[in-house]
Parts: C-alpha cells; sequence; structure tokens
C-alpha cells in the first residue's frame, strides 16, 4: 500500500513543482460533462488508487460489427493543460478502430482527487496501465507533451505494453530541478521497437531544442522517429488537415501488429 503522503512528496523542488502545477492547471478549462453528454459512446470511468485517491476519466467505446469483439485498449496521458472530458472526443479515430479509449484526468485536474505531483502522476498510470492489461488482450499507450514524459516514466519502469506513442515530450526535466532519474530521455527501453516518438518543428510549446534528444535517443535503441515539418504542438496544428495526418500516423503506428 502506497501513502498518499510518499506518493505527493515533490520531487523537483518543494516551491518550484507546487508553483508549476498551480500555472498550469490553471490554463485547463474547467470540467463540464456537457462537453460528452451527446455521444453515448463515451461514458464516465472511475479508478481507485493505491493511496486512495479517487481518479475520473472516460471510455469511448469501441465501434464493433454485431460478433466482433473489442481488440483492445488506448490509454492517453494528457498534457498539463488538459482536463478529460475536453480531449476523449479526439480518440474517435482509436474507438473507429475497434479499440475502448480512455483517458483520466491526472490527480489534482479537473474531478480527481489528490495533489498534483508528477511522482503521483507516473504511479498512478502504472496502476491504470497493470488494470486495464487484465481486462483487455491488447494494450496501447499515447502520450501526449507531459503525457509523453509520464508514458515514457511508466516504460521505463517495466510496465507490460503493446505498442506506444510519445508526443512532442520534453526530453529532460533535470535542467529545470528535477532528479536524473525522472528525464524521459533515460527511460527509453533498451529494445524501443514497439515506441514511435513525434515531434514537430513548428511546435511552439516546446521546441526541437527540447524535445528532439528523446526521439534521437529513442531512434538509437530502434524506435520508429517522426519528425512533422508543419507539426506544432499535438492539437495545436495549424490545419485540420496536418491534425488528420498526425492522428491517422498515430493509430496506423499503434494498430500494426508487425
Amino acid at each position: 500500500m502506497s501513502f498518499a503522503s510518499e506518493r505527493e512528496e515533490t520531487v523537483c523542488g518543494w516551491l518550484k513543482e507546487r508553483f508549476m502545477f498551480a500555472m498550469w492547471s490553471a490554463a485547463a478549462p474547467s470540467p463540464d460533462r456537457a462537453r460528452v453528454a451527446d455521444n453515448p459512446l463515451i461514458t464516465s470511468v472511475q479508478f481507485r488508487t493505491a493511496d486512495n485517491r479517487l481518479l475520473h476519466g472516460y471510455r469511448y467505446k469501441a465501434q464493433t460489427l454485431p460478433g466482433e469483439t473489442t481488440r483492445g485498449y488506448i490509454l492517453m496521458a494528457l498534457g498539463n493543460a488538459m482536463i478529460a472530458d475536453q480531449m476523449i472526443s479526439q480518440l474517435q479515430p482509436f474507438s473507429e478502430r475497434g479499440y475502448d479509449a480512455f483517458i483520466y484526468d491526472y490527480r489534482g485536474y479537473g474531478r480527481s482527487e489528490g495533489k498534483r505531483r508528477i511522482k503521483a502522476f507516473i504511479q498512478d498510470y502504472i496502476e491504470i496501465i497493470a488494470f486495464l492489461n487484465t481486462q483487455y488482450e491488447r494494450h496501447l499507450l499515447y502520450g501526449v507533451s507531459l503525457g509523453g514524459a509520464v508514458i515514457a516514466n511508466v516504460l521505463g519502469q517495466g510496465t507490460q505494453f503493446d505498442r506506444a506513442v510519445i508526443d512532442s515530450s520534453p526530453s529532460r526535466f533535470s535542467p529545470y530541478g528535477c532528479p536524473d532519474w525522472l528525464d524521459p530521455v533515460n527511460n527509453i527501453p533498451d529494445n524501443a521497437a514497439d515506441i514511435m516518438v513525434i515531434t514537430g518543428s513548428m511546435d511552439t510549446v516546446l521546441g526541437p531544442e527540447m524535445t528532439t534528444e528523446l526521439r534521437d535517443v529513442a531512434v538509437q535503441k530502434g524506435a520508429t522517429g517522426f519528425n512533422g515539418s508543419d507539426y506544432n504542438h499535438p492539437f495545436m496544428d495549424s490545419h485540420s488537415s496536418v491534425h488528420s495526418q498526425r492522428m491517422n500516423l498515430i493509430v496506423n503506428f499503434l494498430d500494426n501488429r508487425h
């Protein structure tokens, strides 16, 4: 059993981590169930962590033909200014491929309980993935921005998965006072063949100087790397055609069984 006081300790400086997450979360919208009320395929889900925090999220149900079974799950780890009800509709392409798609608000975001701490986010996702892995045959992970860093750390701790996409994640946190073990670049598995790392040349949030190292190291370990010459930060692309191409790239990679 992990106690909240341990899981929610700061690792990037007592004041700095609290201040940064307070600032980031303030940029996220307030939760509003009306955003998903008209879609019968989207339902609320909850997850109780080992330290007794209740996390709220949503599932976008797989679209399957009569007699077909759900192919697996996709779990998205959000960026630091996103919440679940705002983003779950974006996972429609995974539903159309036959996957149940899940998003959870980080603790302290949206309607989820707890304090906003990066160590807690990582441990929460390790638990969520372990649970979902018992429910589905195929296990897919997708992290954007901060969520990509969460997914990288989850993979670095040996979590079982089939395929993962890390989209526009910072390569390192240590230059900002965090420990080296938290750096995504230090958490890419030695065999990264089932991982794709995406960066964007036009990223106005995390520029290439902050993301390229992670992509390059992952490629050296066997990952698929892709740098979009016209990609901005995830879900901020300037044209819908660019966003659609990016999502197709992600869906096709995750859905590929070699």
